[in-house]
């Protein structure tokens, strides 16, 4: 009984060791993230922008419009574990592997891994409060016609009557030009000394300012204004073996933001690669005439080039190794 417990002892110290010769592992892939900055112009006609030439010969833009940019792009490759490649070898082979936050990957040289970087607004409206007149009727004299009776008959006499009636956008845009008239006109005589106001110190330069921001707003009703505002996003592209064309939609720009499915407006941006040279896929064939059992599987990288382009026209290019797309090669016994 007892050489029987040795001996099952012994085979399941056997077993465990057998088991402790094998450990799972991935390939490298290579993952390239956009990060970019655009920049959403809104444009906001004045609503007497139609009057800016009768009133102030002056030209203003008359429809809003909303235009985006981007500003800013940035590609930053990142290595990660390949979902689809994943292998198991010797344990002695372990120690050609990275232990990263993906798990075990095999590069051809561990040192390599050390190396490597691991893994739309709110909408704007319109707003020209500030120097809107506040007056929405004016005054007007109606004349009507009734009879009167005199010594020599009906006679219809005219009688005026003063009442309130609604202004025109015409009649306020009249009020906003003379406004800004007269402030050009203010400006004028203070800096020439025609006026009876004294200026002391500062005073002048105070008077000033405030006649140019007055004037600032009331010609916004008929300029218009622009409000600016910067977003960010972020994007990922996994290029594919696989794939005939190394080109990939990475987003299209909307006037209101980012877009990246769904949808056919906008402008495209797309990622292309473009390999710097062949590379054979494998040399698995090689591996077995060299009667290789439960090899250790491994990648070298393609280096591409990486153009990131607003339709077909670039903007950023870089050189980037993309592991998906390189050699894959195996050690072993």
């Amino acid at each position: 009984m007892k050489r029987l417990f040795i001996l099952i002892a012994l085979l399941s110290l056997s077993f465990s060791s057998l088991q402790a010769q094998e450990v799972y592992y991935a390939l490298p892939r290579t993952t390239i993230t956009v990060q970019v900055e655009a920049r959403q112009e809104s444009f906001f006609a004045g609503p007497y922008a139609s009057f800016a030439q009768k009133l102030l010969n002056m030209e203003a833009r008359q429809k809003d419009q909303v235009n985006s940019v981007v500003t800013k792009a940035t590609l930053i490759p990142r290595t990660e574990a390949d979902p689809t490649a994943w292998y198991t070898t010797d344990a002695e082979n372990s120690t050609l592997l990275a232990l990263s936050a993906q798990g075990l990957v095999s590069f051809p040289e561990k040192a390599e891994a050390e190396l490597q970087a691991w893994r739309f607004p709110g909408k704007t409206s319109a707003s020209f409060n500030g120097a809107l007149t506040t007056d929405t009727e004016k005054p007007t004299i109606v004349i009507e016609y009734k009879e009167v009776q005199t010594d020599t008959g009906l006679v219809n006499m005219p009688i005026e009557h003063k009442v309130m009636v609604e202004k025109t956008l015409e009649d306020k845009a009249s009020e906003a030009a003379e406004v800004i008239l007269h402030l050009r006109k203010e400006r004028m005589n203070i800096i020439t000394g025609n006026t009876d106001a004294n200026f002391y110190g500062n005073s002048m330069e105070v008077a000033l300012k405030e006649i140019d921001r007055l004037e600032k707003e009331y010609l916004a009703l008929f300029e218009g204004y622009t409000v600016t505002k910067t977003f960010n996003g972020c994007f990922e592209v996994v290029p594919s073996a696989g794939a005939g064309t190394q080109r990939y939609l990475v987003f299209r720009l909307m006037d209101d933001g980012f877009a990246t499915e769904g949808t056919t407006r906008g402008v495209p941006y797309y990622l292309y690669l473009e390999e710097e040279s062949t590379q054979p896929a494998s040399d698995e064939s090689a591996s077995q005439r060299r009667g290789k059992t439960n090899p250790l599987r491994f990648r070298t990288p393609m280096v591409c080039k990486v153009t990131f382009t607003q339709d077909a026209k670039p903007l950023v290019t870089a050189r980037i190794p993309v592991y998906q797309l390189g050699r894959e090669s195996q050690y072993g016994k």
